[in-house]
């Protein structure tokens, strides 16, 4: 851990996988990064202006950047969505001496058989209610944990790395400061939250998750918005996956 990473108290990171991944049409966590079927230029091209049309929400004011001095350059491991995902928050629970679980539920078993037999798994029963339940479901951890700070990160954003979780923690002001991502005009995931958040945490459901909570906390001037560009990239759809897939042995070529 680096001597200017803002940290006091317990840390518990919350890995959120719990979603049924319905417009998916599968597990989509358990999927593999190493596909060598690769998807045709139209598909690509048809699937970025899909991605590019989809109405993002808008936040009333307008935040004030946190720029990170480096940005994660490491390639994705060679292995699924949500296997990716895990070893980067283990780095970063290892560097901050935080503890790590894993939020599952509509496919627990799935999503199990792709973690390490020592993660912890918080299983959600009500993962058909929404994002919210899932991160109401992690605060309530954190809260039996004793955790001073709770981070939420989400299982597929795949071009986040240890690096960029990591940077959440340097952009904090002082230990109570919240802080969370801002792409395409709006705040999310991934985010730090304080302890005093968690009441209000635990009560969320549906699916707009803890955005209306980040919002209210920016405008008490308790939160900084970090620019964050890869976080707008997730896996919503198989043609999404593909078109990641190609784009990464194009890449590497």
């Amino acid at each position: 851990m680096k001597p200017d990473t803002c940290i006091q108290g317990k840390v518990m990171i919350a890995l959120l996988a719990a979603g049924e991944s319905r417009r998916f049409g599968g597990v989509k966590l358990a999927q593999s990064l190493t596909n060598d079927d690769l998807a045709s230029d139209d598909l690509i091209a048809n699937d970025l202006a899909s991605a590019s049309s989809e109405p993002k929400p808008n936040e009333s004011k307008q935040p004030v950047f946190y720029q990170p001095e480096f940005y994660s350059t490491a390639s994705p491991s060679p292995t699924t969505l949500i296997g990716h995902q895990y070893s980067a928050l283990s780095e970063v629970a290892a560097r901050l001496g935080a503890s790590l679980c894993v939020i599952t539920g509509a496919h627990h078993e799935a999503v199990a058989s792709c973690l390490p037999p020592s993660a912890k798994l918080v299983h959600n029963p009500d993962w058909l209610g929404g994002l919210g339940h899932s991160i109401a479901a992690a605060a309530k951890e954190a809260r039996a944990l004793r955790a001073e700070t709770l981070l939420i990160a989400l299982g597929d954003q795949l071009l986040l790395g240890a690096d960029d979780y990591l940077g959440l923690f340097r952009a904090r002001a002082r230990a109570n400061t919240r802080v969370c991502a801002y792409y395409e005009l709006t705040l999310g995931a991934p985010a730090l939250f304080h302890f005093d958040d968690y009441e209000a945490l635990s009560s969320l459901s549906g699916d707009r998750g803890a955005k209306a909570l980040l919002s209210r906390r920016y405008q008490e001037g308790n939160l900084i918005a970090m620019a964050m560009e890869n976080a707008s990239v997730d896996i919503d759809t198989r043609s999404q996956l593909m078109a990641y897939l190609a784009r990464s042995k194009a890449g590497a070529q």
